[in-house]
C-alpha cells in the first residue's frame, strides 16, 4: 500500500460541510476497501514473488500511470522551478525507504498486524510536526501521544512472548513501524511543498523519484524472478496493487481532498485498519489476538485526544 501526503487545507466547494452521503463519501470509502484489501493482495502475491520483483514492477505502473493522469490533469509534468532536489529527497525518504520497509516488513509479519501498526501515523505525523516545524501541541495532545505509543507496545510485541528481536513477525512490525517514522517525515516536509503545486503532482512526482532509486535496490530480484512460472492470480496482484492501490485510489483521495477538504478526506483513513482485519481473516485465514486489539483501541484513544482533545478546555 502507497499512501497520499497530507496536503494542507485547500479551497472546497460548498458541499464540504454537507452532512449528506455524497458521490465522493463513496469514492472514497471504494478507497478504502481497495487499501485494506490490498494488504491481503500483496500477502498473497508475495507467496510466488519475492519483496522487490513485485514492488519494483508495482511501483513503476503506478508511477507511469499517475504522471500519464498529472500530464491530462495539469498540462505538463515539470517540478516547480528550484524544487527539483527537494522532490528528490522526499521521494527517496517516502517512497524509497519506505516502500522497502514497507514490503519487506509485510512479508515478514501479518497483514493484520502491518494495518494495526500504520494506525499511529497521524500521532507521528503530530509528533514530528511539534519537534521539526514547532506546531503547537496543547498538553492533553501530549498525552494522546504517549497513551498511542503505550498502545504501540501491544500491537508490536502482542504475539512476541519475551519480546525476542529474532523473530521474523516481530522484525517484520519493527519493519513497518521504522517505514511509518520515514512517512511521517515525509509528510511533515511536504507541507511547505504544498504551497507551491497541487497535491496530485507533489504526490506523482515523489513517488516516480522514489522509484528510480528504489528499482537498483531490486534489479538483481527482478532479474533473477522466473516470470514465466508466475500464476495468473499472482499477475492479477501485481496489476490490482498497482493499478488500484496506488494509481486509481491516489486519484480518488486528492479528488475528495478538492471537494471536501483534508480532515473529511482524512477520517476515512481510521477505518482501514477494520475491513484490513477482515479481509486477512477471510483470505488469509489471520487471526488477531485480543492484546493487539486492545493495543488498537488505546491508539485510537491516543489519536482521539491528540486530534481534538483540546476543545474539552475551551470556554
Amino acid at each position: 500500500m502507497s499512501k497520499p501526503a497530507t496536503p494542507v487545507p485547500v479551497n472546497t466547494r460548498n458541499n464540504e460541510n454537507s452532512s449528506r452521503l455524497g458521490a465522493t463519501d463513496l469514492f472514497m470509502l471504494l478507497a478504502v476497501l481497495i487499501w485494506a484489501f490490498n494488504f491481503s493482495v500483496v500477502k498473497i502475491a508475495l507467496k510466488e514473488f519475492t519483496p522487490g520483483s513485485f514492488n519494483g514492477p508495482r511501483l513503476t505502473i503506478a508511477s507511469l500511470l499517475l504522471l500519464l493522469f498529472l500530464r491530462l490533469k495539469e498540462g505538463s509534468v515539470a517540478p516547480p522551478r528550484g524544487d527539483l532536489l527537494r522532490l528528490i529527497a522526499l521521494g527517496v525518504v517516502g517512497n524509497t525507504f519506505y516502500q522497502y520497509l514497507f514490503i519487506n516488513g509485510l512479508h515478514r509479519t501479518s497483514a493484520s498486524a502491518t494495518s494495526l501498526i500504520l494506525t499511529m501515523t497521524p500521532i507521528l505525523i503530530a509528533l514530528f510536526s511539534a519537534v521539526f516545524i514547532r506546531e503547537r501541541i496543547h498538553w492533553i495532545g501530549w498525552l494522546g501521544i504517549l497513551t498511542s505509543f503505550f498502545g504501540l507496545y501491544f500491537v508490536v510485541f502482542g504475539n512476541s512472548a519475551g519480546v525476542s528481536l529474532g523473530e521474523e513477525g516481530l522484525k517484520g512490525n519493527l519493519m513497518i513501524l521504522l517505514g511509518n517514522l520515514f512517512w511521517a517525515i515525509y509528510t511533515v516536509f511536504s507541507k511547505p511543498m504544498l504551497e507551491r503545486m497541487s497535491p496530485l503532482r507533489l504526490a506523482t512526482l515523489t513517488l516516480f523519484f522514489g522509484t528510480l532509486f528504489y528499482l537498483p535496490l531490486t534489479a538483481r530480484e527482478i532479474a533473477g524472478m522466473p516470470w514465466g512460472s508466475l500464476s495468473a492470480r499472482s499477475w492479477a496482484a501485481l496489476v490490482f496493487s498497482a493499478v488500484f492501490a496506488i494509481a486509481l485510489s491516489y486519484v480518488i483521495w486528492y479528488s475528495s481532498v478538492k471537494r471536501v477538504g483534508n480532515t473529511k478526506t482524512g477520517i476515512f483513513g481510521n477505518i482501514t485498519p477494520v475491513f484490513s482485519v477482515f479481509f486477512a481473516h477471510l483470505f488469509l485465514d489471520e487471526k488477531v489476538g485480543l492484546t493487539k486489539v486492545v493495543g488498537t483501541l488505546i491508539i485510537i484513544l491516543g489519536f482521539y485526544l491528540t486530534r481534538f482533545g483540546h476543545r474539552w478546555f475551551k470556554k
